[in-house]
């Protein structure tokens, strides 16, 4: 899933503007590897369980976190911007625990190709949106992308995680049942807060036409 980003921050200086390019470029390859039918760039080995791929989006949810530090400081403090910024720094916190203690054991290669496919998806649309931030058509599909691919994919993520609890070790065990629980309550309040983005964003365009 797409996390809030305040007045497109990322996208106003040019340094930014190439770190951005090579994001989209990155999880487009990743992309790319979920959905291929046979081996992708990164090989036979489905989603995540590819060496390379991993790396590569671990790489890619540490600038996530970045972006989430600069994003938070150049807010308000406010009640509604606290919540934006705690479903940010969850959402790469449960994408990195999903890639470190469920992928290497999850047998499941349809979950496996789901998890990355919605990941990859959802930030290349978002990095579309920060690079094309004129286009409205690309600043709508970003933030509707935003609310169904959250429920989709945290969905998803709930069930990796159950589905190798009887696998991982005592602790990990428990940092899961913990993201089971945490994100199974935050589905409804997440969908609703990125879906009320989207509505504010339609209606702002349809004033501005």
């Amino acid at each position: 899933p797409i996390f809030f980003c305040s007045r497109h921050l990322l996208a106003m200086h040019p340094a930014l503007q190439l770190v951005n390019a090579v994001a989209l470029l990155s999880w487009s390859l990743l992309l790319l590897h979920a959905v291929a039918p046979a081996a992708g760039p990164f090989g036979g080995n489905a989603g995540l369980r590819a060496d390379n791929a991993r790396s590569l989006f671990l790489v890619l949810q540490g600038l996530m976190a970045t972006e989430v530090v600069a994003i938070t400081s150049s807010r308000k403090l406010s009640i509604g911007n606290l919540m934006q910024t705690m479903l940010g720094v969850l959402i790469c916190l449960f994408r990195i625990s999903c890639a470190i203690l469920v992928v290497p054991f999850l047998e499941n290669a349809l979950l496996q190709k789901v998890l990355l496919a919605g990941w990859s998806f959802s930030d290349t649309v978002r990095y579309s949106a920060l690079l094309g931030k004129d286009v409205r058509f690309l600043q709508l599909l970003r933030r509707f992308c935003s609310a169904l691919l959250f429920l989709l994919v945290a969905s998803a993520e709930i069930a990796a995680c159950w589905t190798v609890l009887e696998t991982v070790a005592t602790t990990a065990k428990a940092l899961l049942q913990v993201q089971i629980i945490v994100t199974a309550l935050g589905l409804p309040v997440g969908t609703m807060m990125f879906l009320k983005s989207a509505m504010k964003s339609k209606s702002k365009d349809s004033k501005e036409e």
